[in-house]
């Protein structure tokens, strides 16, 4: 799913999108620090799979190794600056970071615009864009490097070169302390609490799809939480606001 710089990507991103040039510092691209792709650990947020947005369910890519595609590329910036990604990191548009919807987190891809054969590296930490066809989305600076910053939206072709080092033998972490919310039969409770809990509180909420003798059931989670007292005030807050089911799970 998707934090508040996500979730608002998909209201404004035409706004960003097309900003002017007059709003926004003018980099030299040749200045911004290029990153040395290499494999990270998989981030402990962001990366929740299956997850849904706009009633279309995404999984998280599991072997990314030589992903490719090609599509359309737009643009996100001065409206996010400063705000939490998926992966919990902190939006800098002057770093050449990106968004996906099923690559994990993070992961390093080359994007090459394909008009003008330009190429930029970029680290993804972000969910997104949830918006028609679009493939990326990349921020201020990597579409100042791929020259479309004007243009709003780019032909492209994305090439995987970095991916998450333990995510073929650890990609779910073991022994993290999550907050259950409830545990549905009907798929569509679960998301309509997800996205309730996740504009309330302001961090991602996802849903866990469990095989049972009964069928499926659809948990709804936030997480995973670091400290007793992060759990203790989450409780307190959205207990407070009509959801009073709430648990801790660790596992």
């Amino acid at each position: 799913m998707k934090t508040p710089i996500g979730m608002a990507l998909i209201l404004s991103l035409l706004l960003s999108a097309c900003g002017g040039k007059d709003r926004y510092k003018d980099i030299d691209v040749n200045k911004i620090k290029p990153w040395v792709p290499k494999s990270e650990p998989l981030s402990k947020y962001g990366n929740h799979s299956p997850y849904r947005v706009h009633g279309k369910v995404y999984q998280v890519n599991n072997s990314p190794e030589g992903y490719s595609a090609t599509g359309k590329a737009s643009w996100y910036g001065k409206k996010f600056h400063g705000k939490p990604t998926s992966n919990q990191e902190v939006f800098d548009m002057y770093k050449l970071t990106a968004a996906h919807k099923t690559l994990p987190l993070p992961s390093y891809v080359e994007v090459t615009n394909l008009k003008n054969n330009r190429k930029v590296v970029v680290r993804v930490n972000d969910r997104g864009p949830f918006v028609g066809d679009r493939i990326i989305d990349l921020s201020y600076a990597a579409a100042k490097a791929l020259d479309f910053v004007n243009d709003g939206i780019a032909d492209v072709h994305i090439q995987v070169v970095k991916s998450p080092k333990d995510l073929k033998t650890n990609p779910i972490k073991q022994g993290l302390t999550y907050l259950q919310l409830g545990a549905f039969s009907d798929k569509n409770a679960a998301y309509n609490l997800a996205k309730k809990a996740s504009e309330l509180l302001g961090i991602e909420t996802f849903v866990t799809i469990l095989s049972t003798q009964s069928g499926a059931l659809h948990r709804v989670r936030i997480g995973p939480i670091q400290s007793e007292s992060t759990v203790n005030q989450l409780i307190n807050k959205i207990t407070t606001n009509g959801i009073p089911d709430a648990k801790v799970i660790t596992e």
